[in-house]
């Protein structure tokens, strides 16, 4: 009875400044702290302990114990209102990782909790921390939770004077509001932070079957990948969500969605943003659908590649699949190929993902056959390569393992010798054109 009164006198204390917990740790009954260890509470009592040695302010503090998995050690039951963005702030020390959540009981989600900000470290030394988590429904069963993992004694972590702060409604913003940013490393200026936003769908992930792709407009900027297994769009669909804005490997993107809504479906998907394939690198075009053409595979699919291929007009390589689309078949060394798809960074690459067979159409020749008879000697060489052309009037160029073009130019007649004693050891592809038909053949430079 004694720590439903005090929660309730704290609560109604701080109301008029929008304050629904604020606790010091000083009262405990039972070996609990009061206002604390609710029923979504999966740390051991035996986890949770009063300290009186340098707490934070007042007199003792609360010392989180646990290994691996992570643990939750949570408030009372408190009423949340949909769509409300509350600020947990806390002092911390210690040894361990610490993050925060919040369980509303949300639809749309097998667990009811909200995604989990990051961890952060605890030092040794009394660190403030301020993080965000809102609210997906209304509910008066709610606990805001402390998620503790790999503590290490003696200290663990040790957390004191937590505020809980009922703030603003959520934000409706742009995809362009989140994804453009002039840091440094990519990440949004909204990271953290949950809001209102939606698009028009243009890709959906049939691999893994848990994400799809949202744009608004054909433009850099406008596209961002969504981690949703549950909501199920289809391509078209214009969406409305609310979601948390999330660096993943250095990917942008949202997750925790709710509050989904099919606005109207069977739109026109954004028309594809015309690039180089060098241009699948930029940042700018991160979750953007685009278009390369008579882009060149100068690697095929193999084993180290996972499946993904390289494709290169001229302007520099890029990685092609294989996240939401397996091609089938293979792309040929050589080849020239069109290539449709949405920007994805995954394991710290940029790639163009196609979403379905006739993203990837292939240039036919009318005049397939005129390369045929290219011969090319020694091979393996180390400085000269001789080339023999059943035709003259052929342009070349001469592209490194990683999809590079180190070399091109033409070749008048039937017959030439290239100088490639400039060239380190390593495999190579020369690729020929006459305009129509195209051909590749692989050398290696040795010394």
């Amino acid at each position: 009875m004694k720590r439903l009164v005090l929660l309730s006198m704290i609560t109604l204390a701080f109301s008029a400044q929008g304050q629904i917990v604020q606790s010091g740790f000083e009262a405990w009954t039972g070996g609990l702290p009061d206002g604390w260890f609710g029923s979504k509470s999966s740390i051991a009592q035996a986890g949770v302990l009063q300290v009186t040695t340098n707490p934070h302010s007042g007199s003792s503090a609360v010392q989180l114990v646990n290994g691996t998995p992570h643990k939750r050690f949570t408030t009372q039951p408190l009423t949340v209102v949909s769509s409300t963005v509350y600020t947990v702030n806390f002092w911390v020390r210690g040894a361990g990782q610490v993050r925060v959540g919040l369980y509303d009981g949300r639809p749309g989600t097998s667990s009811g909790y909200s995604p989990y900000t990051s961890y952060l470290t605890a030092t040794s030394n009394w660190t403030e921390v301020t993080l965000s988590v809102a609210a997906a429904t209304n509910a008066t069963d709610a606990e805001f939770v402390i998620s503790v993992v790999s503590t290490v004694a003696p200290d663990h972590v040790i957390i004191d004077d937590v505020t809980i702060t009922e703030g603003s409604s959520i934000e409706t913003v742009s995809v362009y509001d989140i994804q453009f940013t002039s840091l440094p490393n990519g990440d949004s200026p909204l990271s953290g932070q949950t809001v209102n936003t939606g698009g028009i769908v243009t890709a959906l992930d049939t691999v893994g079957q848990d994400a799809y792709y949202i744009q608004n407009g054909s433009a850099a900027w406008s596209g961002i990948y969504v981690f949703d297994s549950f909501s199920q769009p289809a391509l078209g669909d214009s969406v409305t969500m609310t979601a948390t804005v999330a660096e993943f490997n250095s990917s942008t993107q949202l997750t925790g969605v709710t509050n989904f809504s099919v606005v109207q479906s069977g739109q026109t998907v954004p028309t594809p943003i015309a690039i180089q394939t060098v241009e699948s690198n930029e940042e700018a075009l991160e979750g953007v659908l685009v278009r390369v053409t008579n882009a060149t595979c100068t690697e095929e699919p193999g084993g180290a590649n996972f499946g993904k291929w390289k494709a290169n007009d001229g302007s520099g390589f890029a990685w092609i699949g294989k996240e939401l689309y397996t091609t089938t078949p293979n792309p040929l060394l050589g080849q020239n190929y069109d290539v449709t798809g949405v920007i994805s960074y995954s394991f710290g690459l940029f790639g163009i993902q196609p979403r379905f067979a006739s993203d990837i159409s292939q240039i036919t020749s009318v005049d397939e056959n005129a390369l045929t008879g290219t011969s090319i000697y020694p091979n393996p060489t180390s400085n000269v390569l001789s080339i023999n052309l059943p035709i003259a009037g052929v342009r070349f160029q001469l592209v490194d393992n990683v999809g590079r073009v180190v070399a091109d130019g033409s070749i008048a007649g039937l017959r030439t010798d290239l100088d490639v004693s400039a060239l380190s050891n390593g495999m190579y592809t020369l690729v020929l054109t006459d305009g129509q038909a195209r051909r590749a053949e692989r050398f290696t430079v040795a010394r």
